[in-house]
């Protein structure tokens, strides 16, 4: 038993990185970054399984959604502390709501590391999304 224990120590050591320490400063989220998946409810999405590339790319005010290298999405947005559905206070991208052309668009609480990006919707059975950033 000894020899599981230690060996599933040695694989989560060995799985940290240098580039791993997580930022929540708001300038860490700008710059460009690609989608990876995204999983909610009971299902997950890849850009493979849509056959499309999407990115986001932050600036100071707002956020912009390219698909498949095309602007499909430029939203004003700002940085709020809020209570968390995932528990405690986080720092959330707000949208501003007057740009808003669908009905709705959930808060989302963000964990950023040097490369990685993970999006959280705060809502129930809403979805998690992962992002690397484009060099």
């Amino acid at each position: 038993m000894k020899k599981y224990i230690l060996f599933f120590a040695f694989i989560i050591l060995n799985s940290c990185s240098g580039d791993d320490k997580i930022y929540d400063n708001p300038n860490a989220l700008k710059g460009r970054w690609l989608w990876v998946s995204s999983t909610g409810g009971f299902q997950g999405v890849t850009p493979g399984a849509l056959n499309r590339k999407e990115e986001l790319e932050f600036s100071d005010t707002h956020v912009s959604t390219y698909t498949d290298g095309q602007l499909t999405q430029k939203l004003k947005y700002h940085i709020a502390t809020k209570k968390s559905i995932f528990g405690g206070n986080k720092k959330m991208i707000v949208i501003d709501k007057e740009d808003l052309t669908q009905v709705s668009y959930a808060d989302r609480s963000f964990i950023v590391t040097a490369s990685k990006m993970t999006l959280s919707e705060e809502c129930n059975d809403c979805f998690i999304s992962k992002y690397k950033k484009v060099k």
